[in-house]
């Protein structure tokens, strides 16, 4: 049962990787959760400090939301697989609502090029 676990795990840090690309962040190669929830603040941070308006920034408060969401699935890393799991499938939606916040449709989407969500939040 464990192996299922892990793989679960595996295949949502990829999904929230992949999600993170939307949003103009950079490309992590096999990804843990601490490395992603250090990337997704950063990235809030440029989100929050955007002039582009309110749903931007609105945006900026979910992605750091989900950084958390991540922090949390990092401190029982390998010990409550299940826990950590369910903080994952969390961070995956914070970021979809998040896409919301800036009108998008995550799900199955790709970042458009040169885009106003995939560009980040300069």
């Amino acid at each position: 049962m464990t192996v299922w676990w892990v793989g679960r795990r595996d295949a949502a840090l990829v999904r929230i990787a992949e999600r993170m690309l939307f949003f103009g962040g950079d490309p992590v190669e096999d990804p843990g959760a601490a490395e992603l929830a250090d990337a997704l603040a950063e990235l809030a941070e440029e989100y929050l400090a955007s002039a582009r308006g309110d749903a931007v920034r609105r945006a900026g408060v979910l992605l750091d939301e989900a950084a958390g969401e991540l922090r949390q699935a990092d401190r029982f890393r390998g010990t409550l697989l299940p826990v950590v799991l369910r903080h994952m499938r969390r961070a995956e939606m914070v970021l979809d609502e998040a896409a919301g916040c800036l009108g998008l449709a995550l799900r199955g989407a790709t970042a458009p090029s040169g885009g106003e969500a995939g560009g980040g939040a300069g």
